[in-house]
């Protein structure tokens, strides 16, 4: 069963407020918010521990560059998640796509593709549409 669940992980808070409005007006209420990648990590940790698929993002919307632990961090950590469910598709969401960045992306396959911030009503109603079960 799929979730329909986005995640978006990013330390900027206006970043994830306007993602969050966005989404809700392409019709997308089953997002959730995180600041840090710990946390991110830890919710799909207790999602696959207690089996519930309605918890586990089908997208996840991924900043690189936060404190503590970067996008990168997240990206590794992922990996180590043992978990039956579809692997999430994961965008990385930047200001700007530099090089490195997207050379970097290429040694992660489940990375989709960049997507520019702020987040757009037009990006968001595309997201949901390719990448979200109904």
């Amino acid at each position: 069963m799929a979730s329909g669940m986005i995640y978006v992980i990013d330390d900027d808070k206006a970043n994830n407020f306007l993602s969050k409005i966005m989404f809700n007006d392409a019709g997308v209420t089953n997002l959730r918010q995180f600041y840090m990648v710990e946390q991110a990590i830890e919710e799909l940790k207790a999602a696959c521990n207690a089996n519930k698929a309605e918890d586990y993002p089908e997208v996840i919307l991924l900043d690189l560059n936060m404190p503590v632990k970067d996008g990168w961090d997240f990206l590794d950590e992922l990996k180590l998640v043992n978990c039956a469910f579809q692997y999430p598709k994961i965008f990385i969401t930047t200001s700007s796509d530099h090089p490195r960045d997207v050379e970097k992306a290429k040694n992660y396959p489940e990375v989709l593709s960049f997507l520019p911030k702020p987040m757009t009503l037009e990006t968001a109603e595309q997201v949901k549409r390719k990448y979200l079960s109904h």
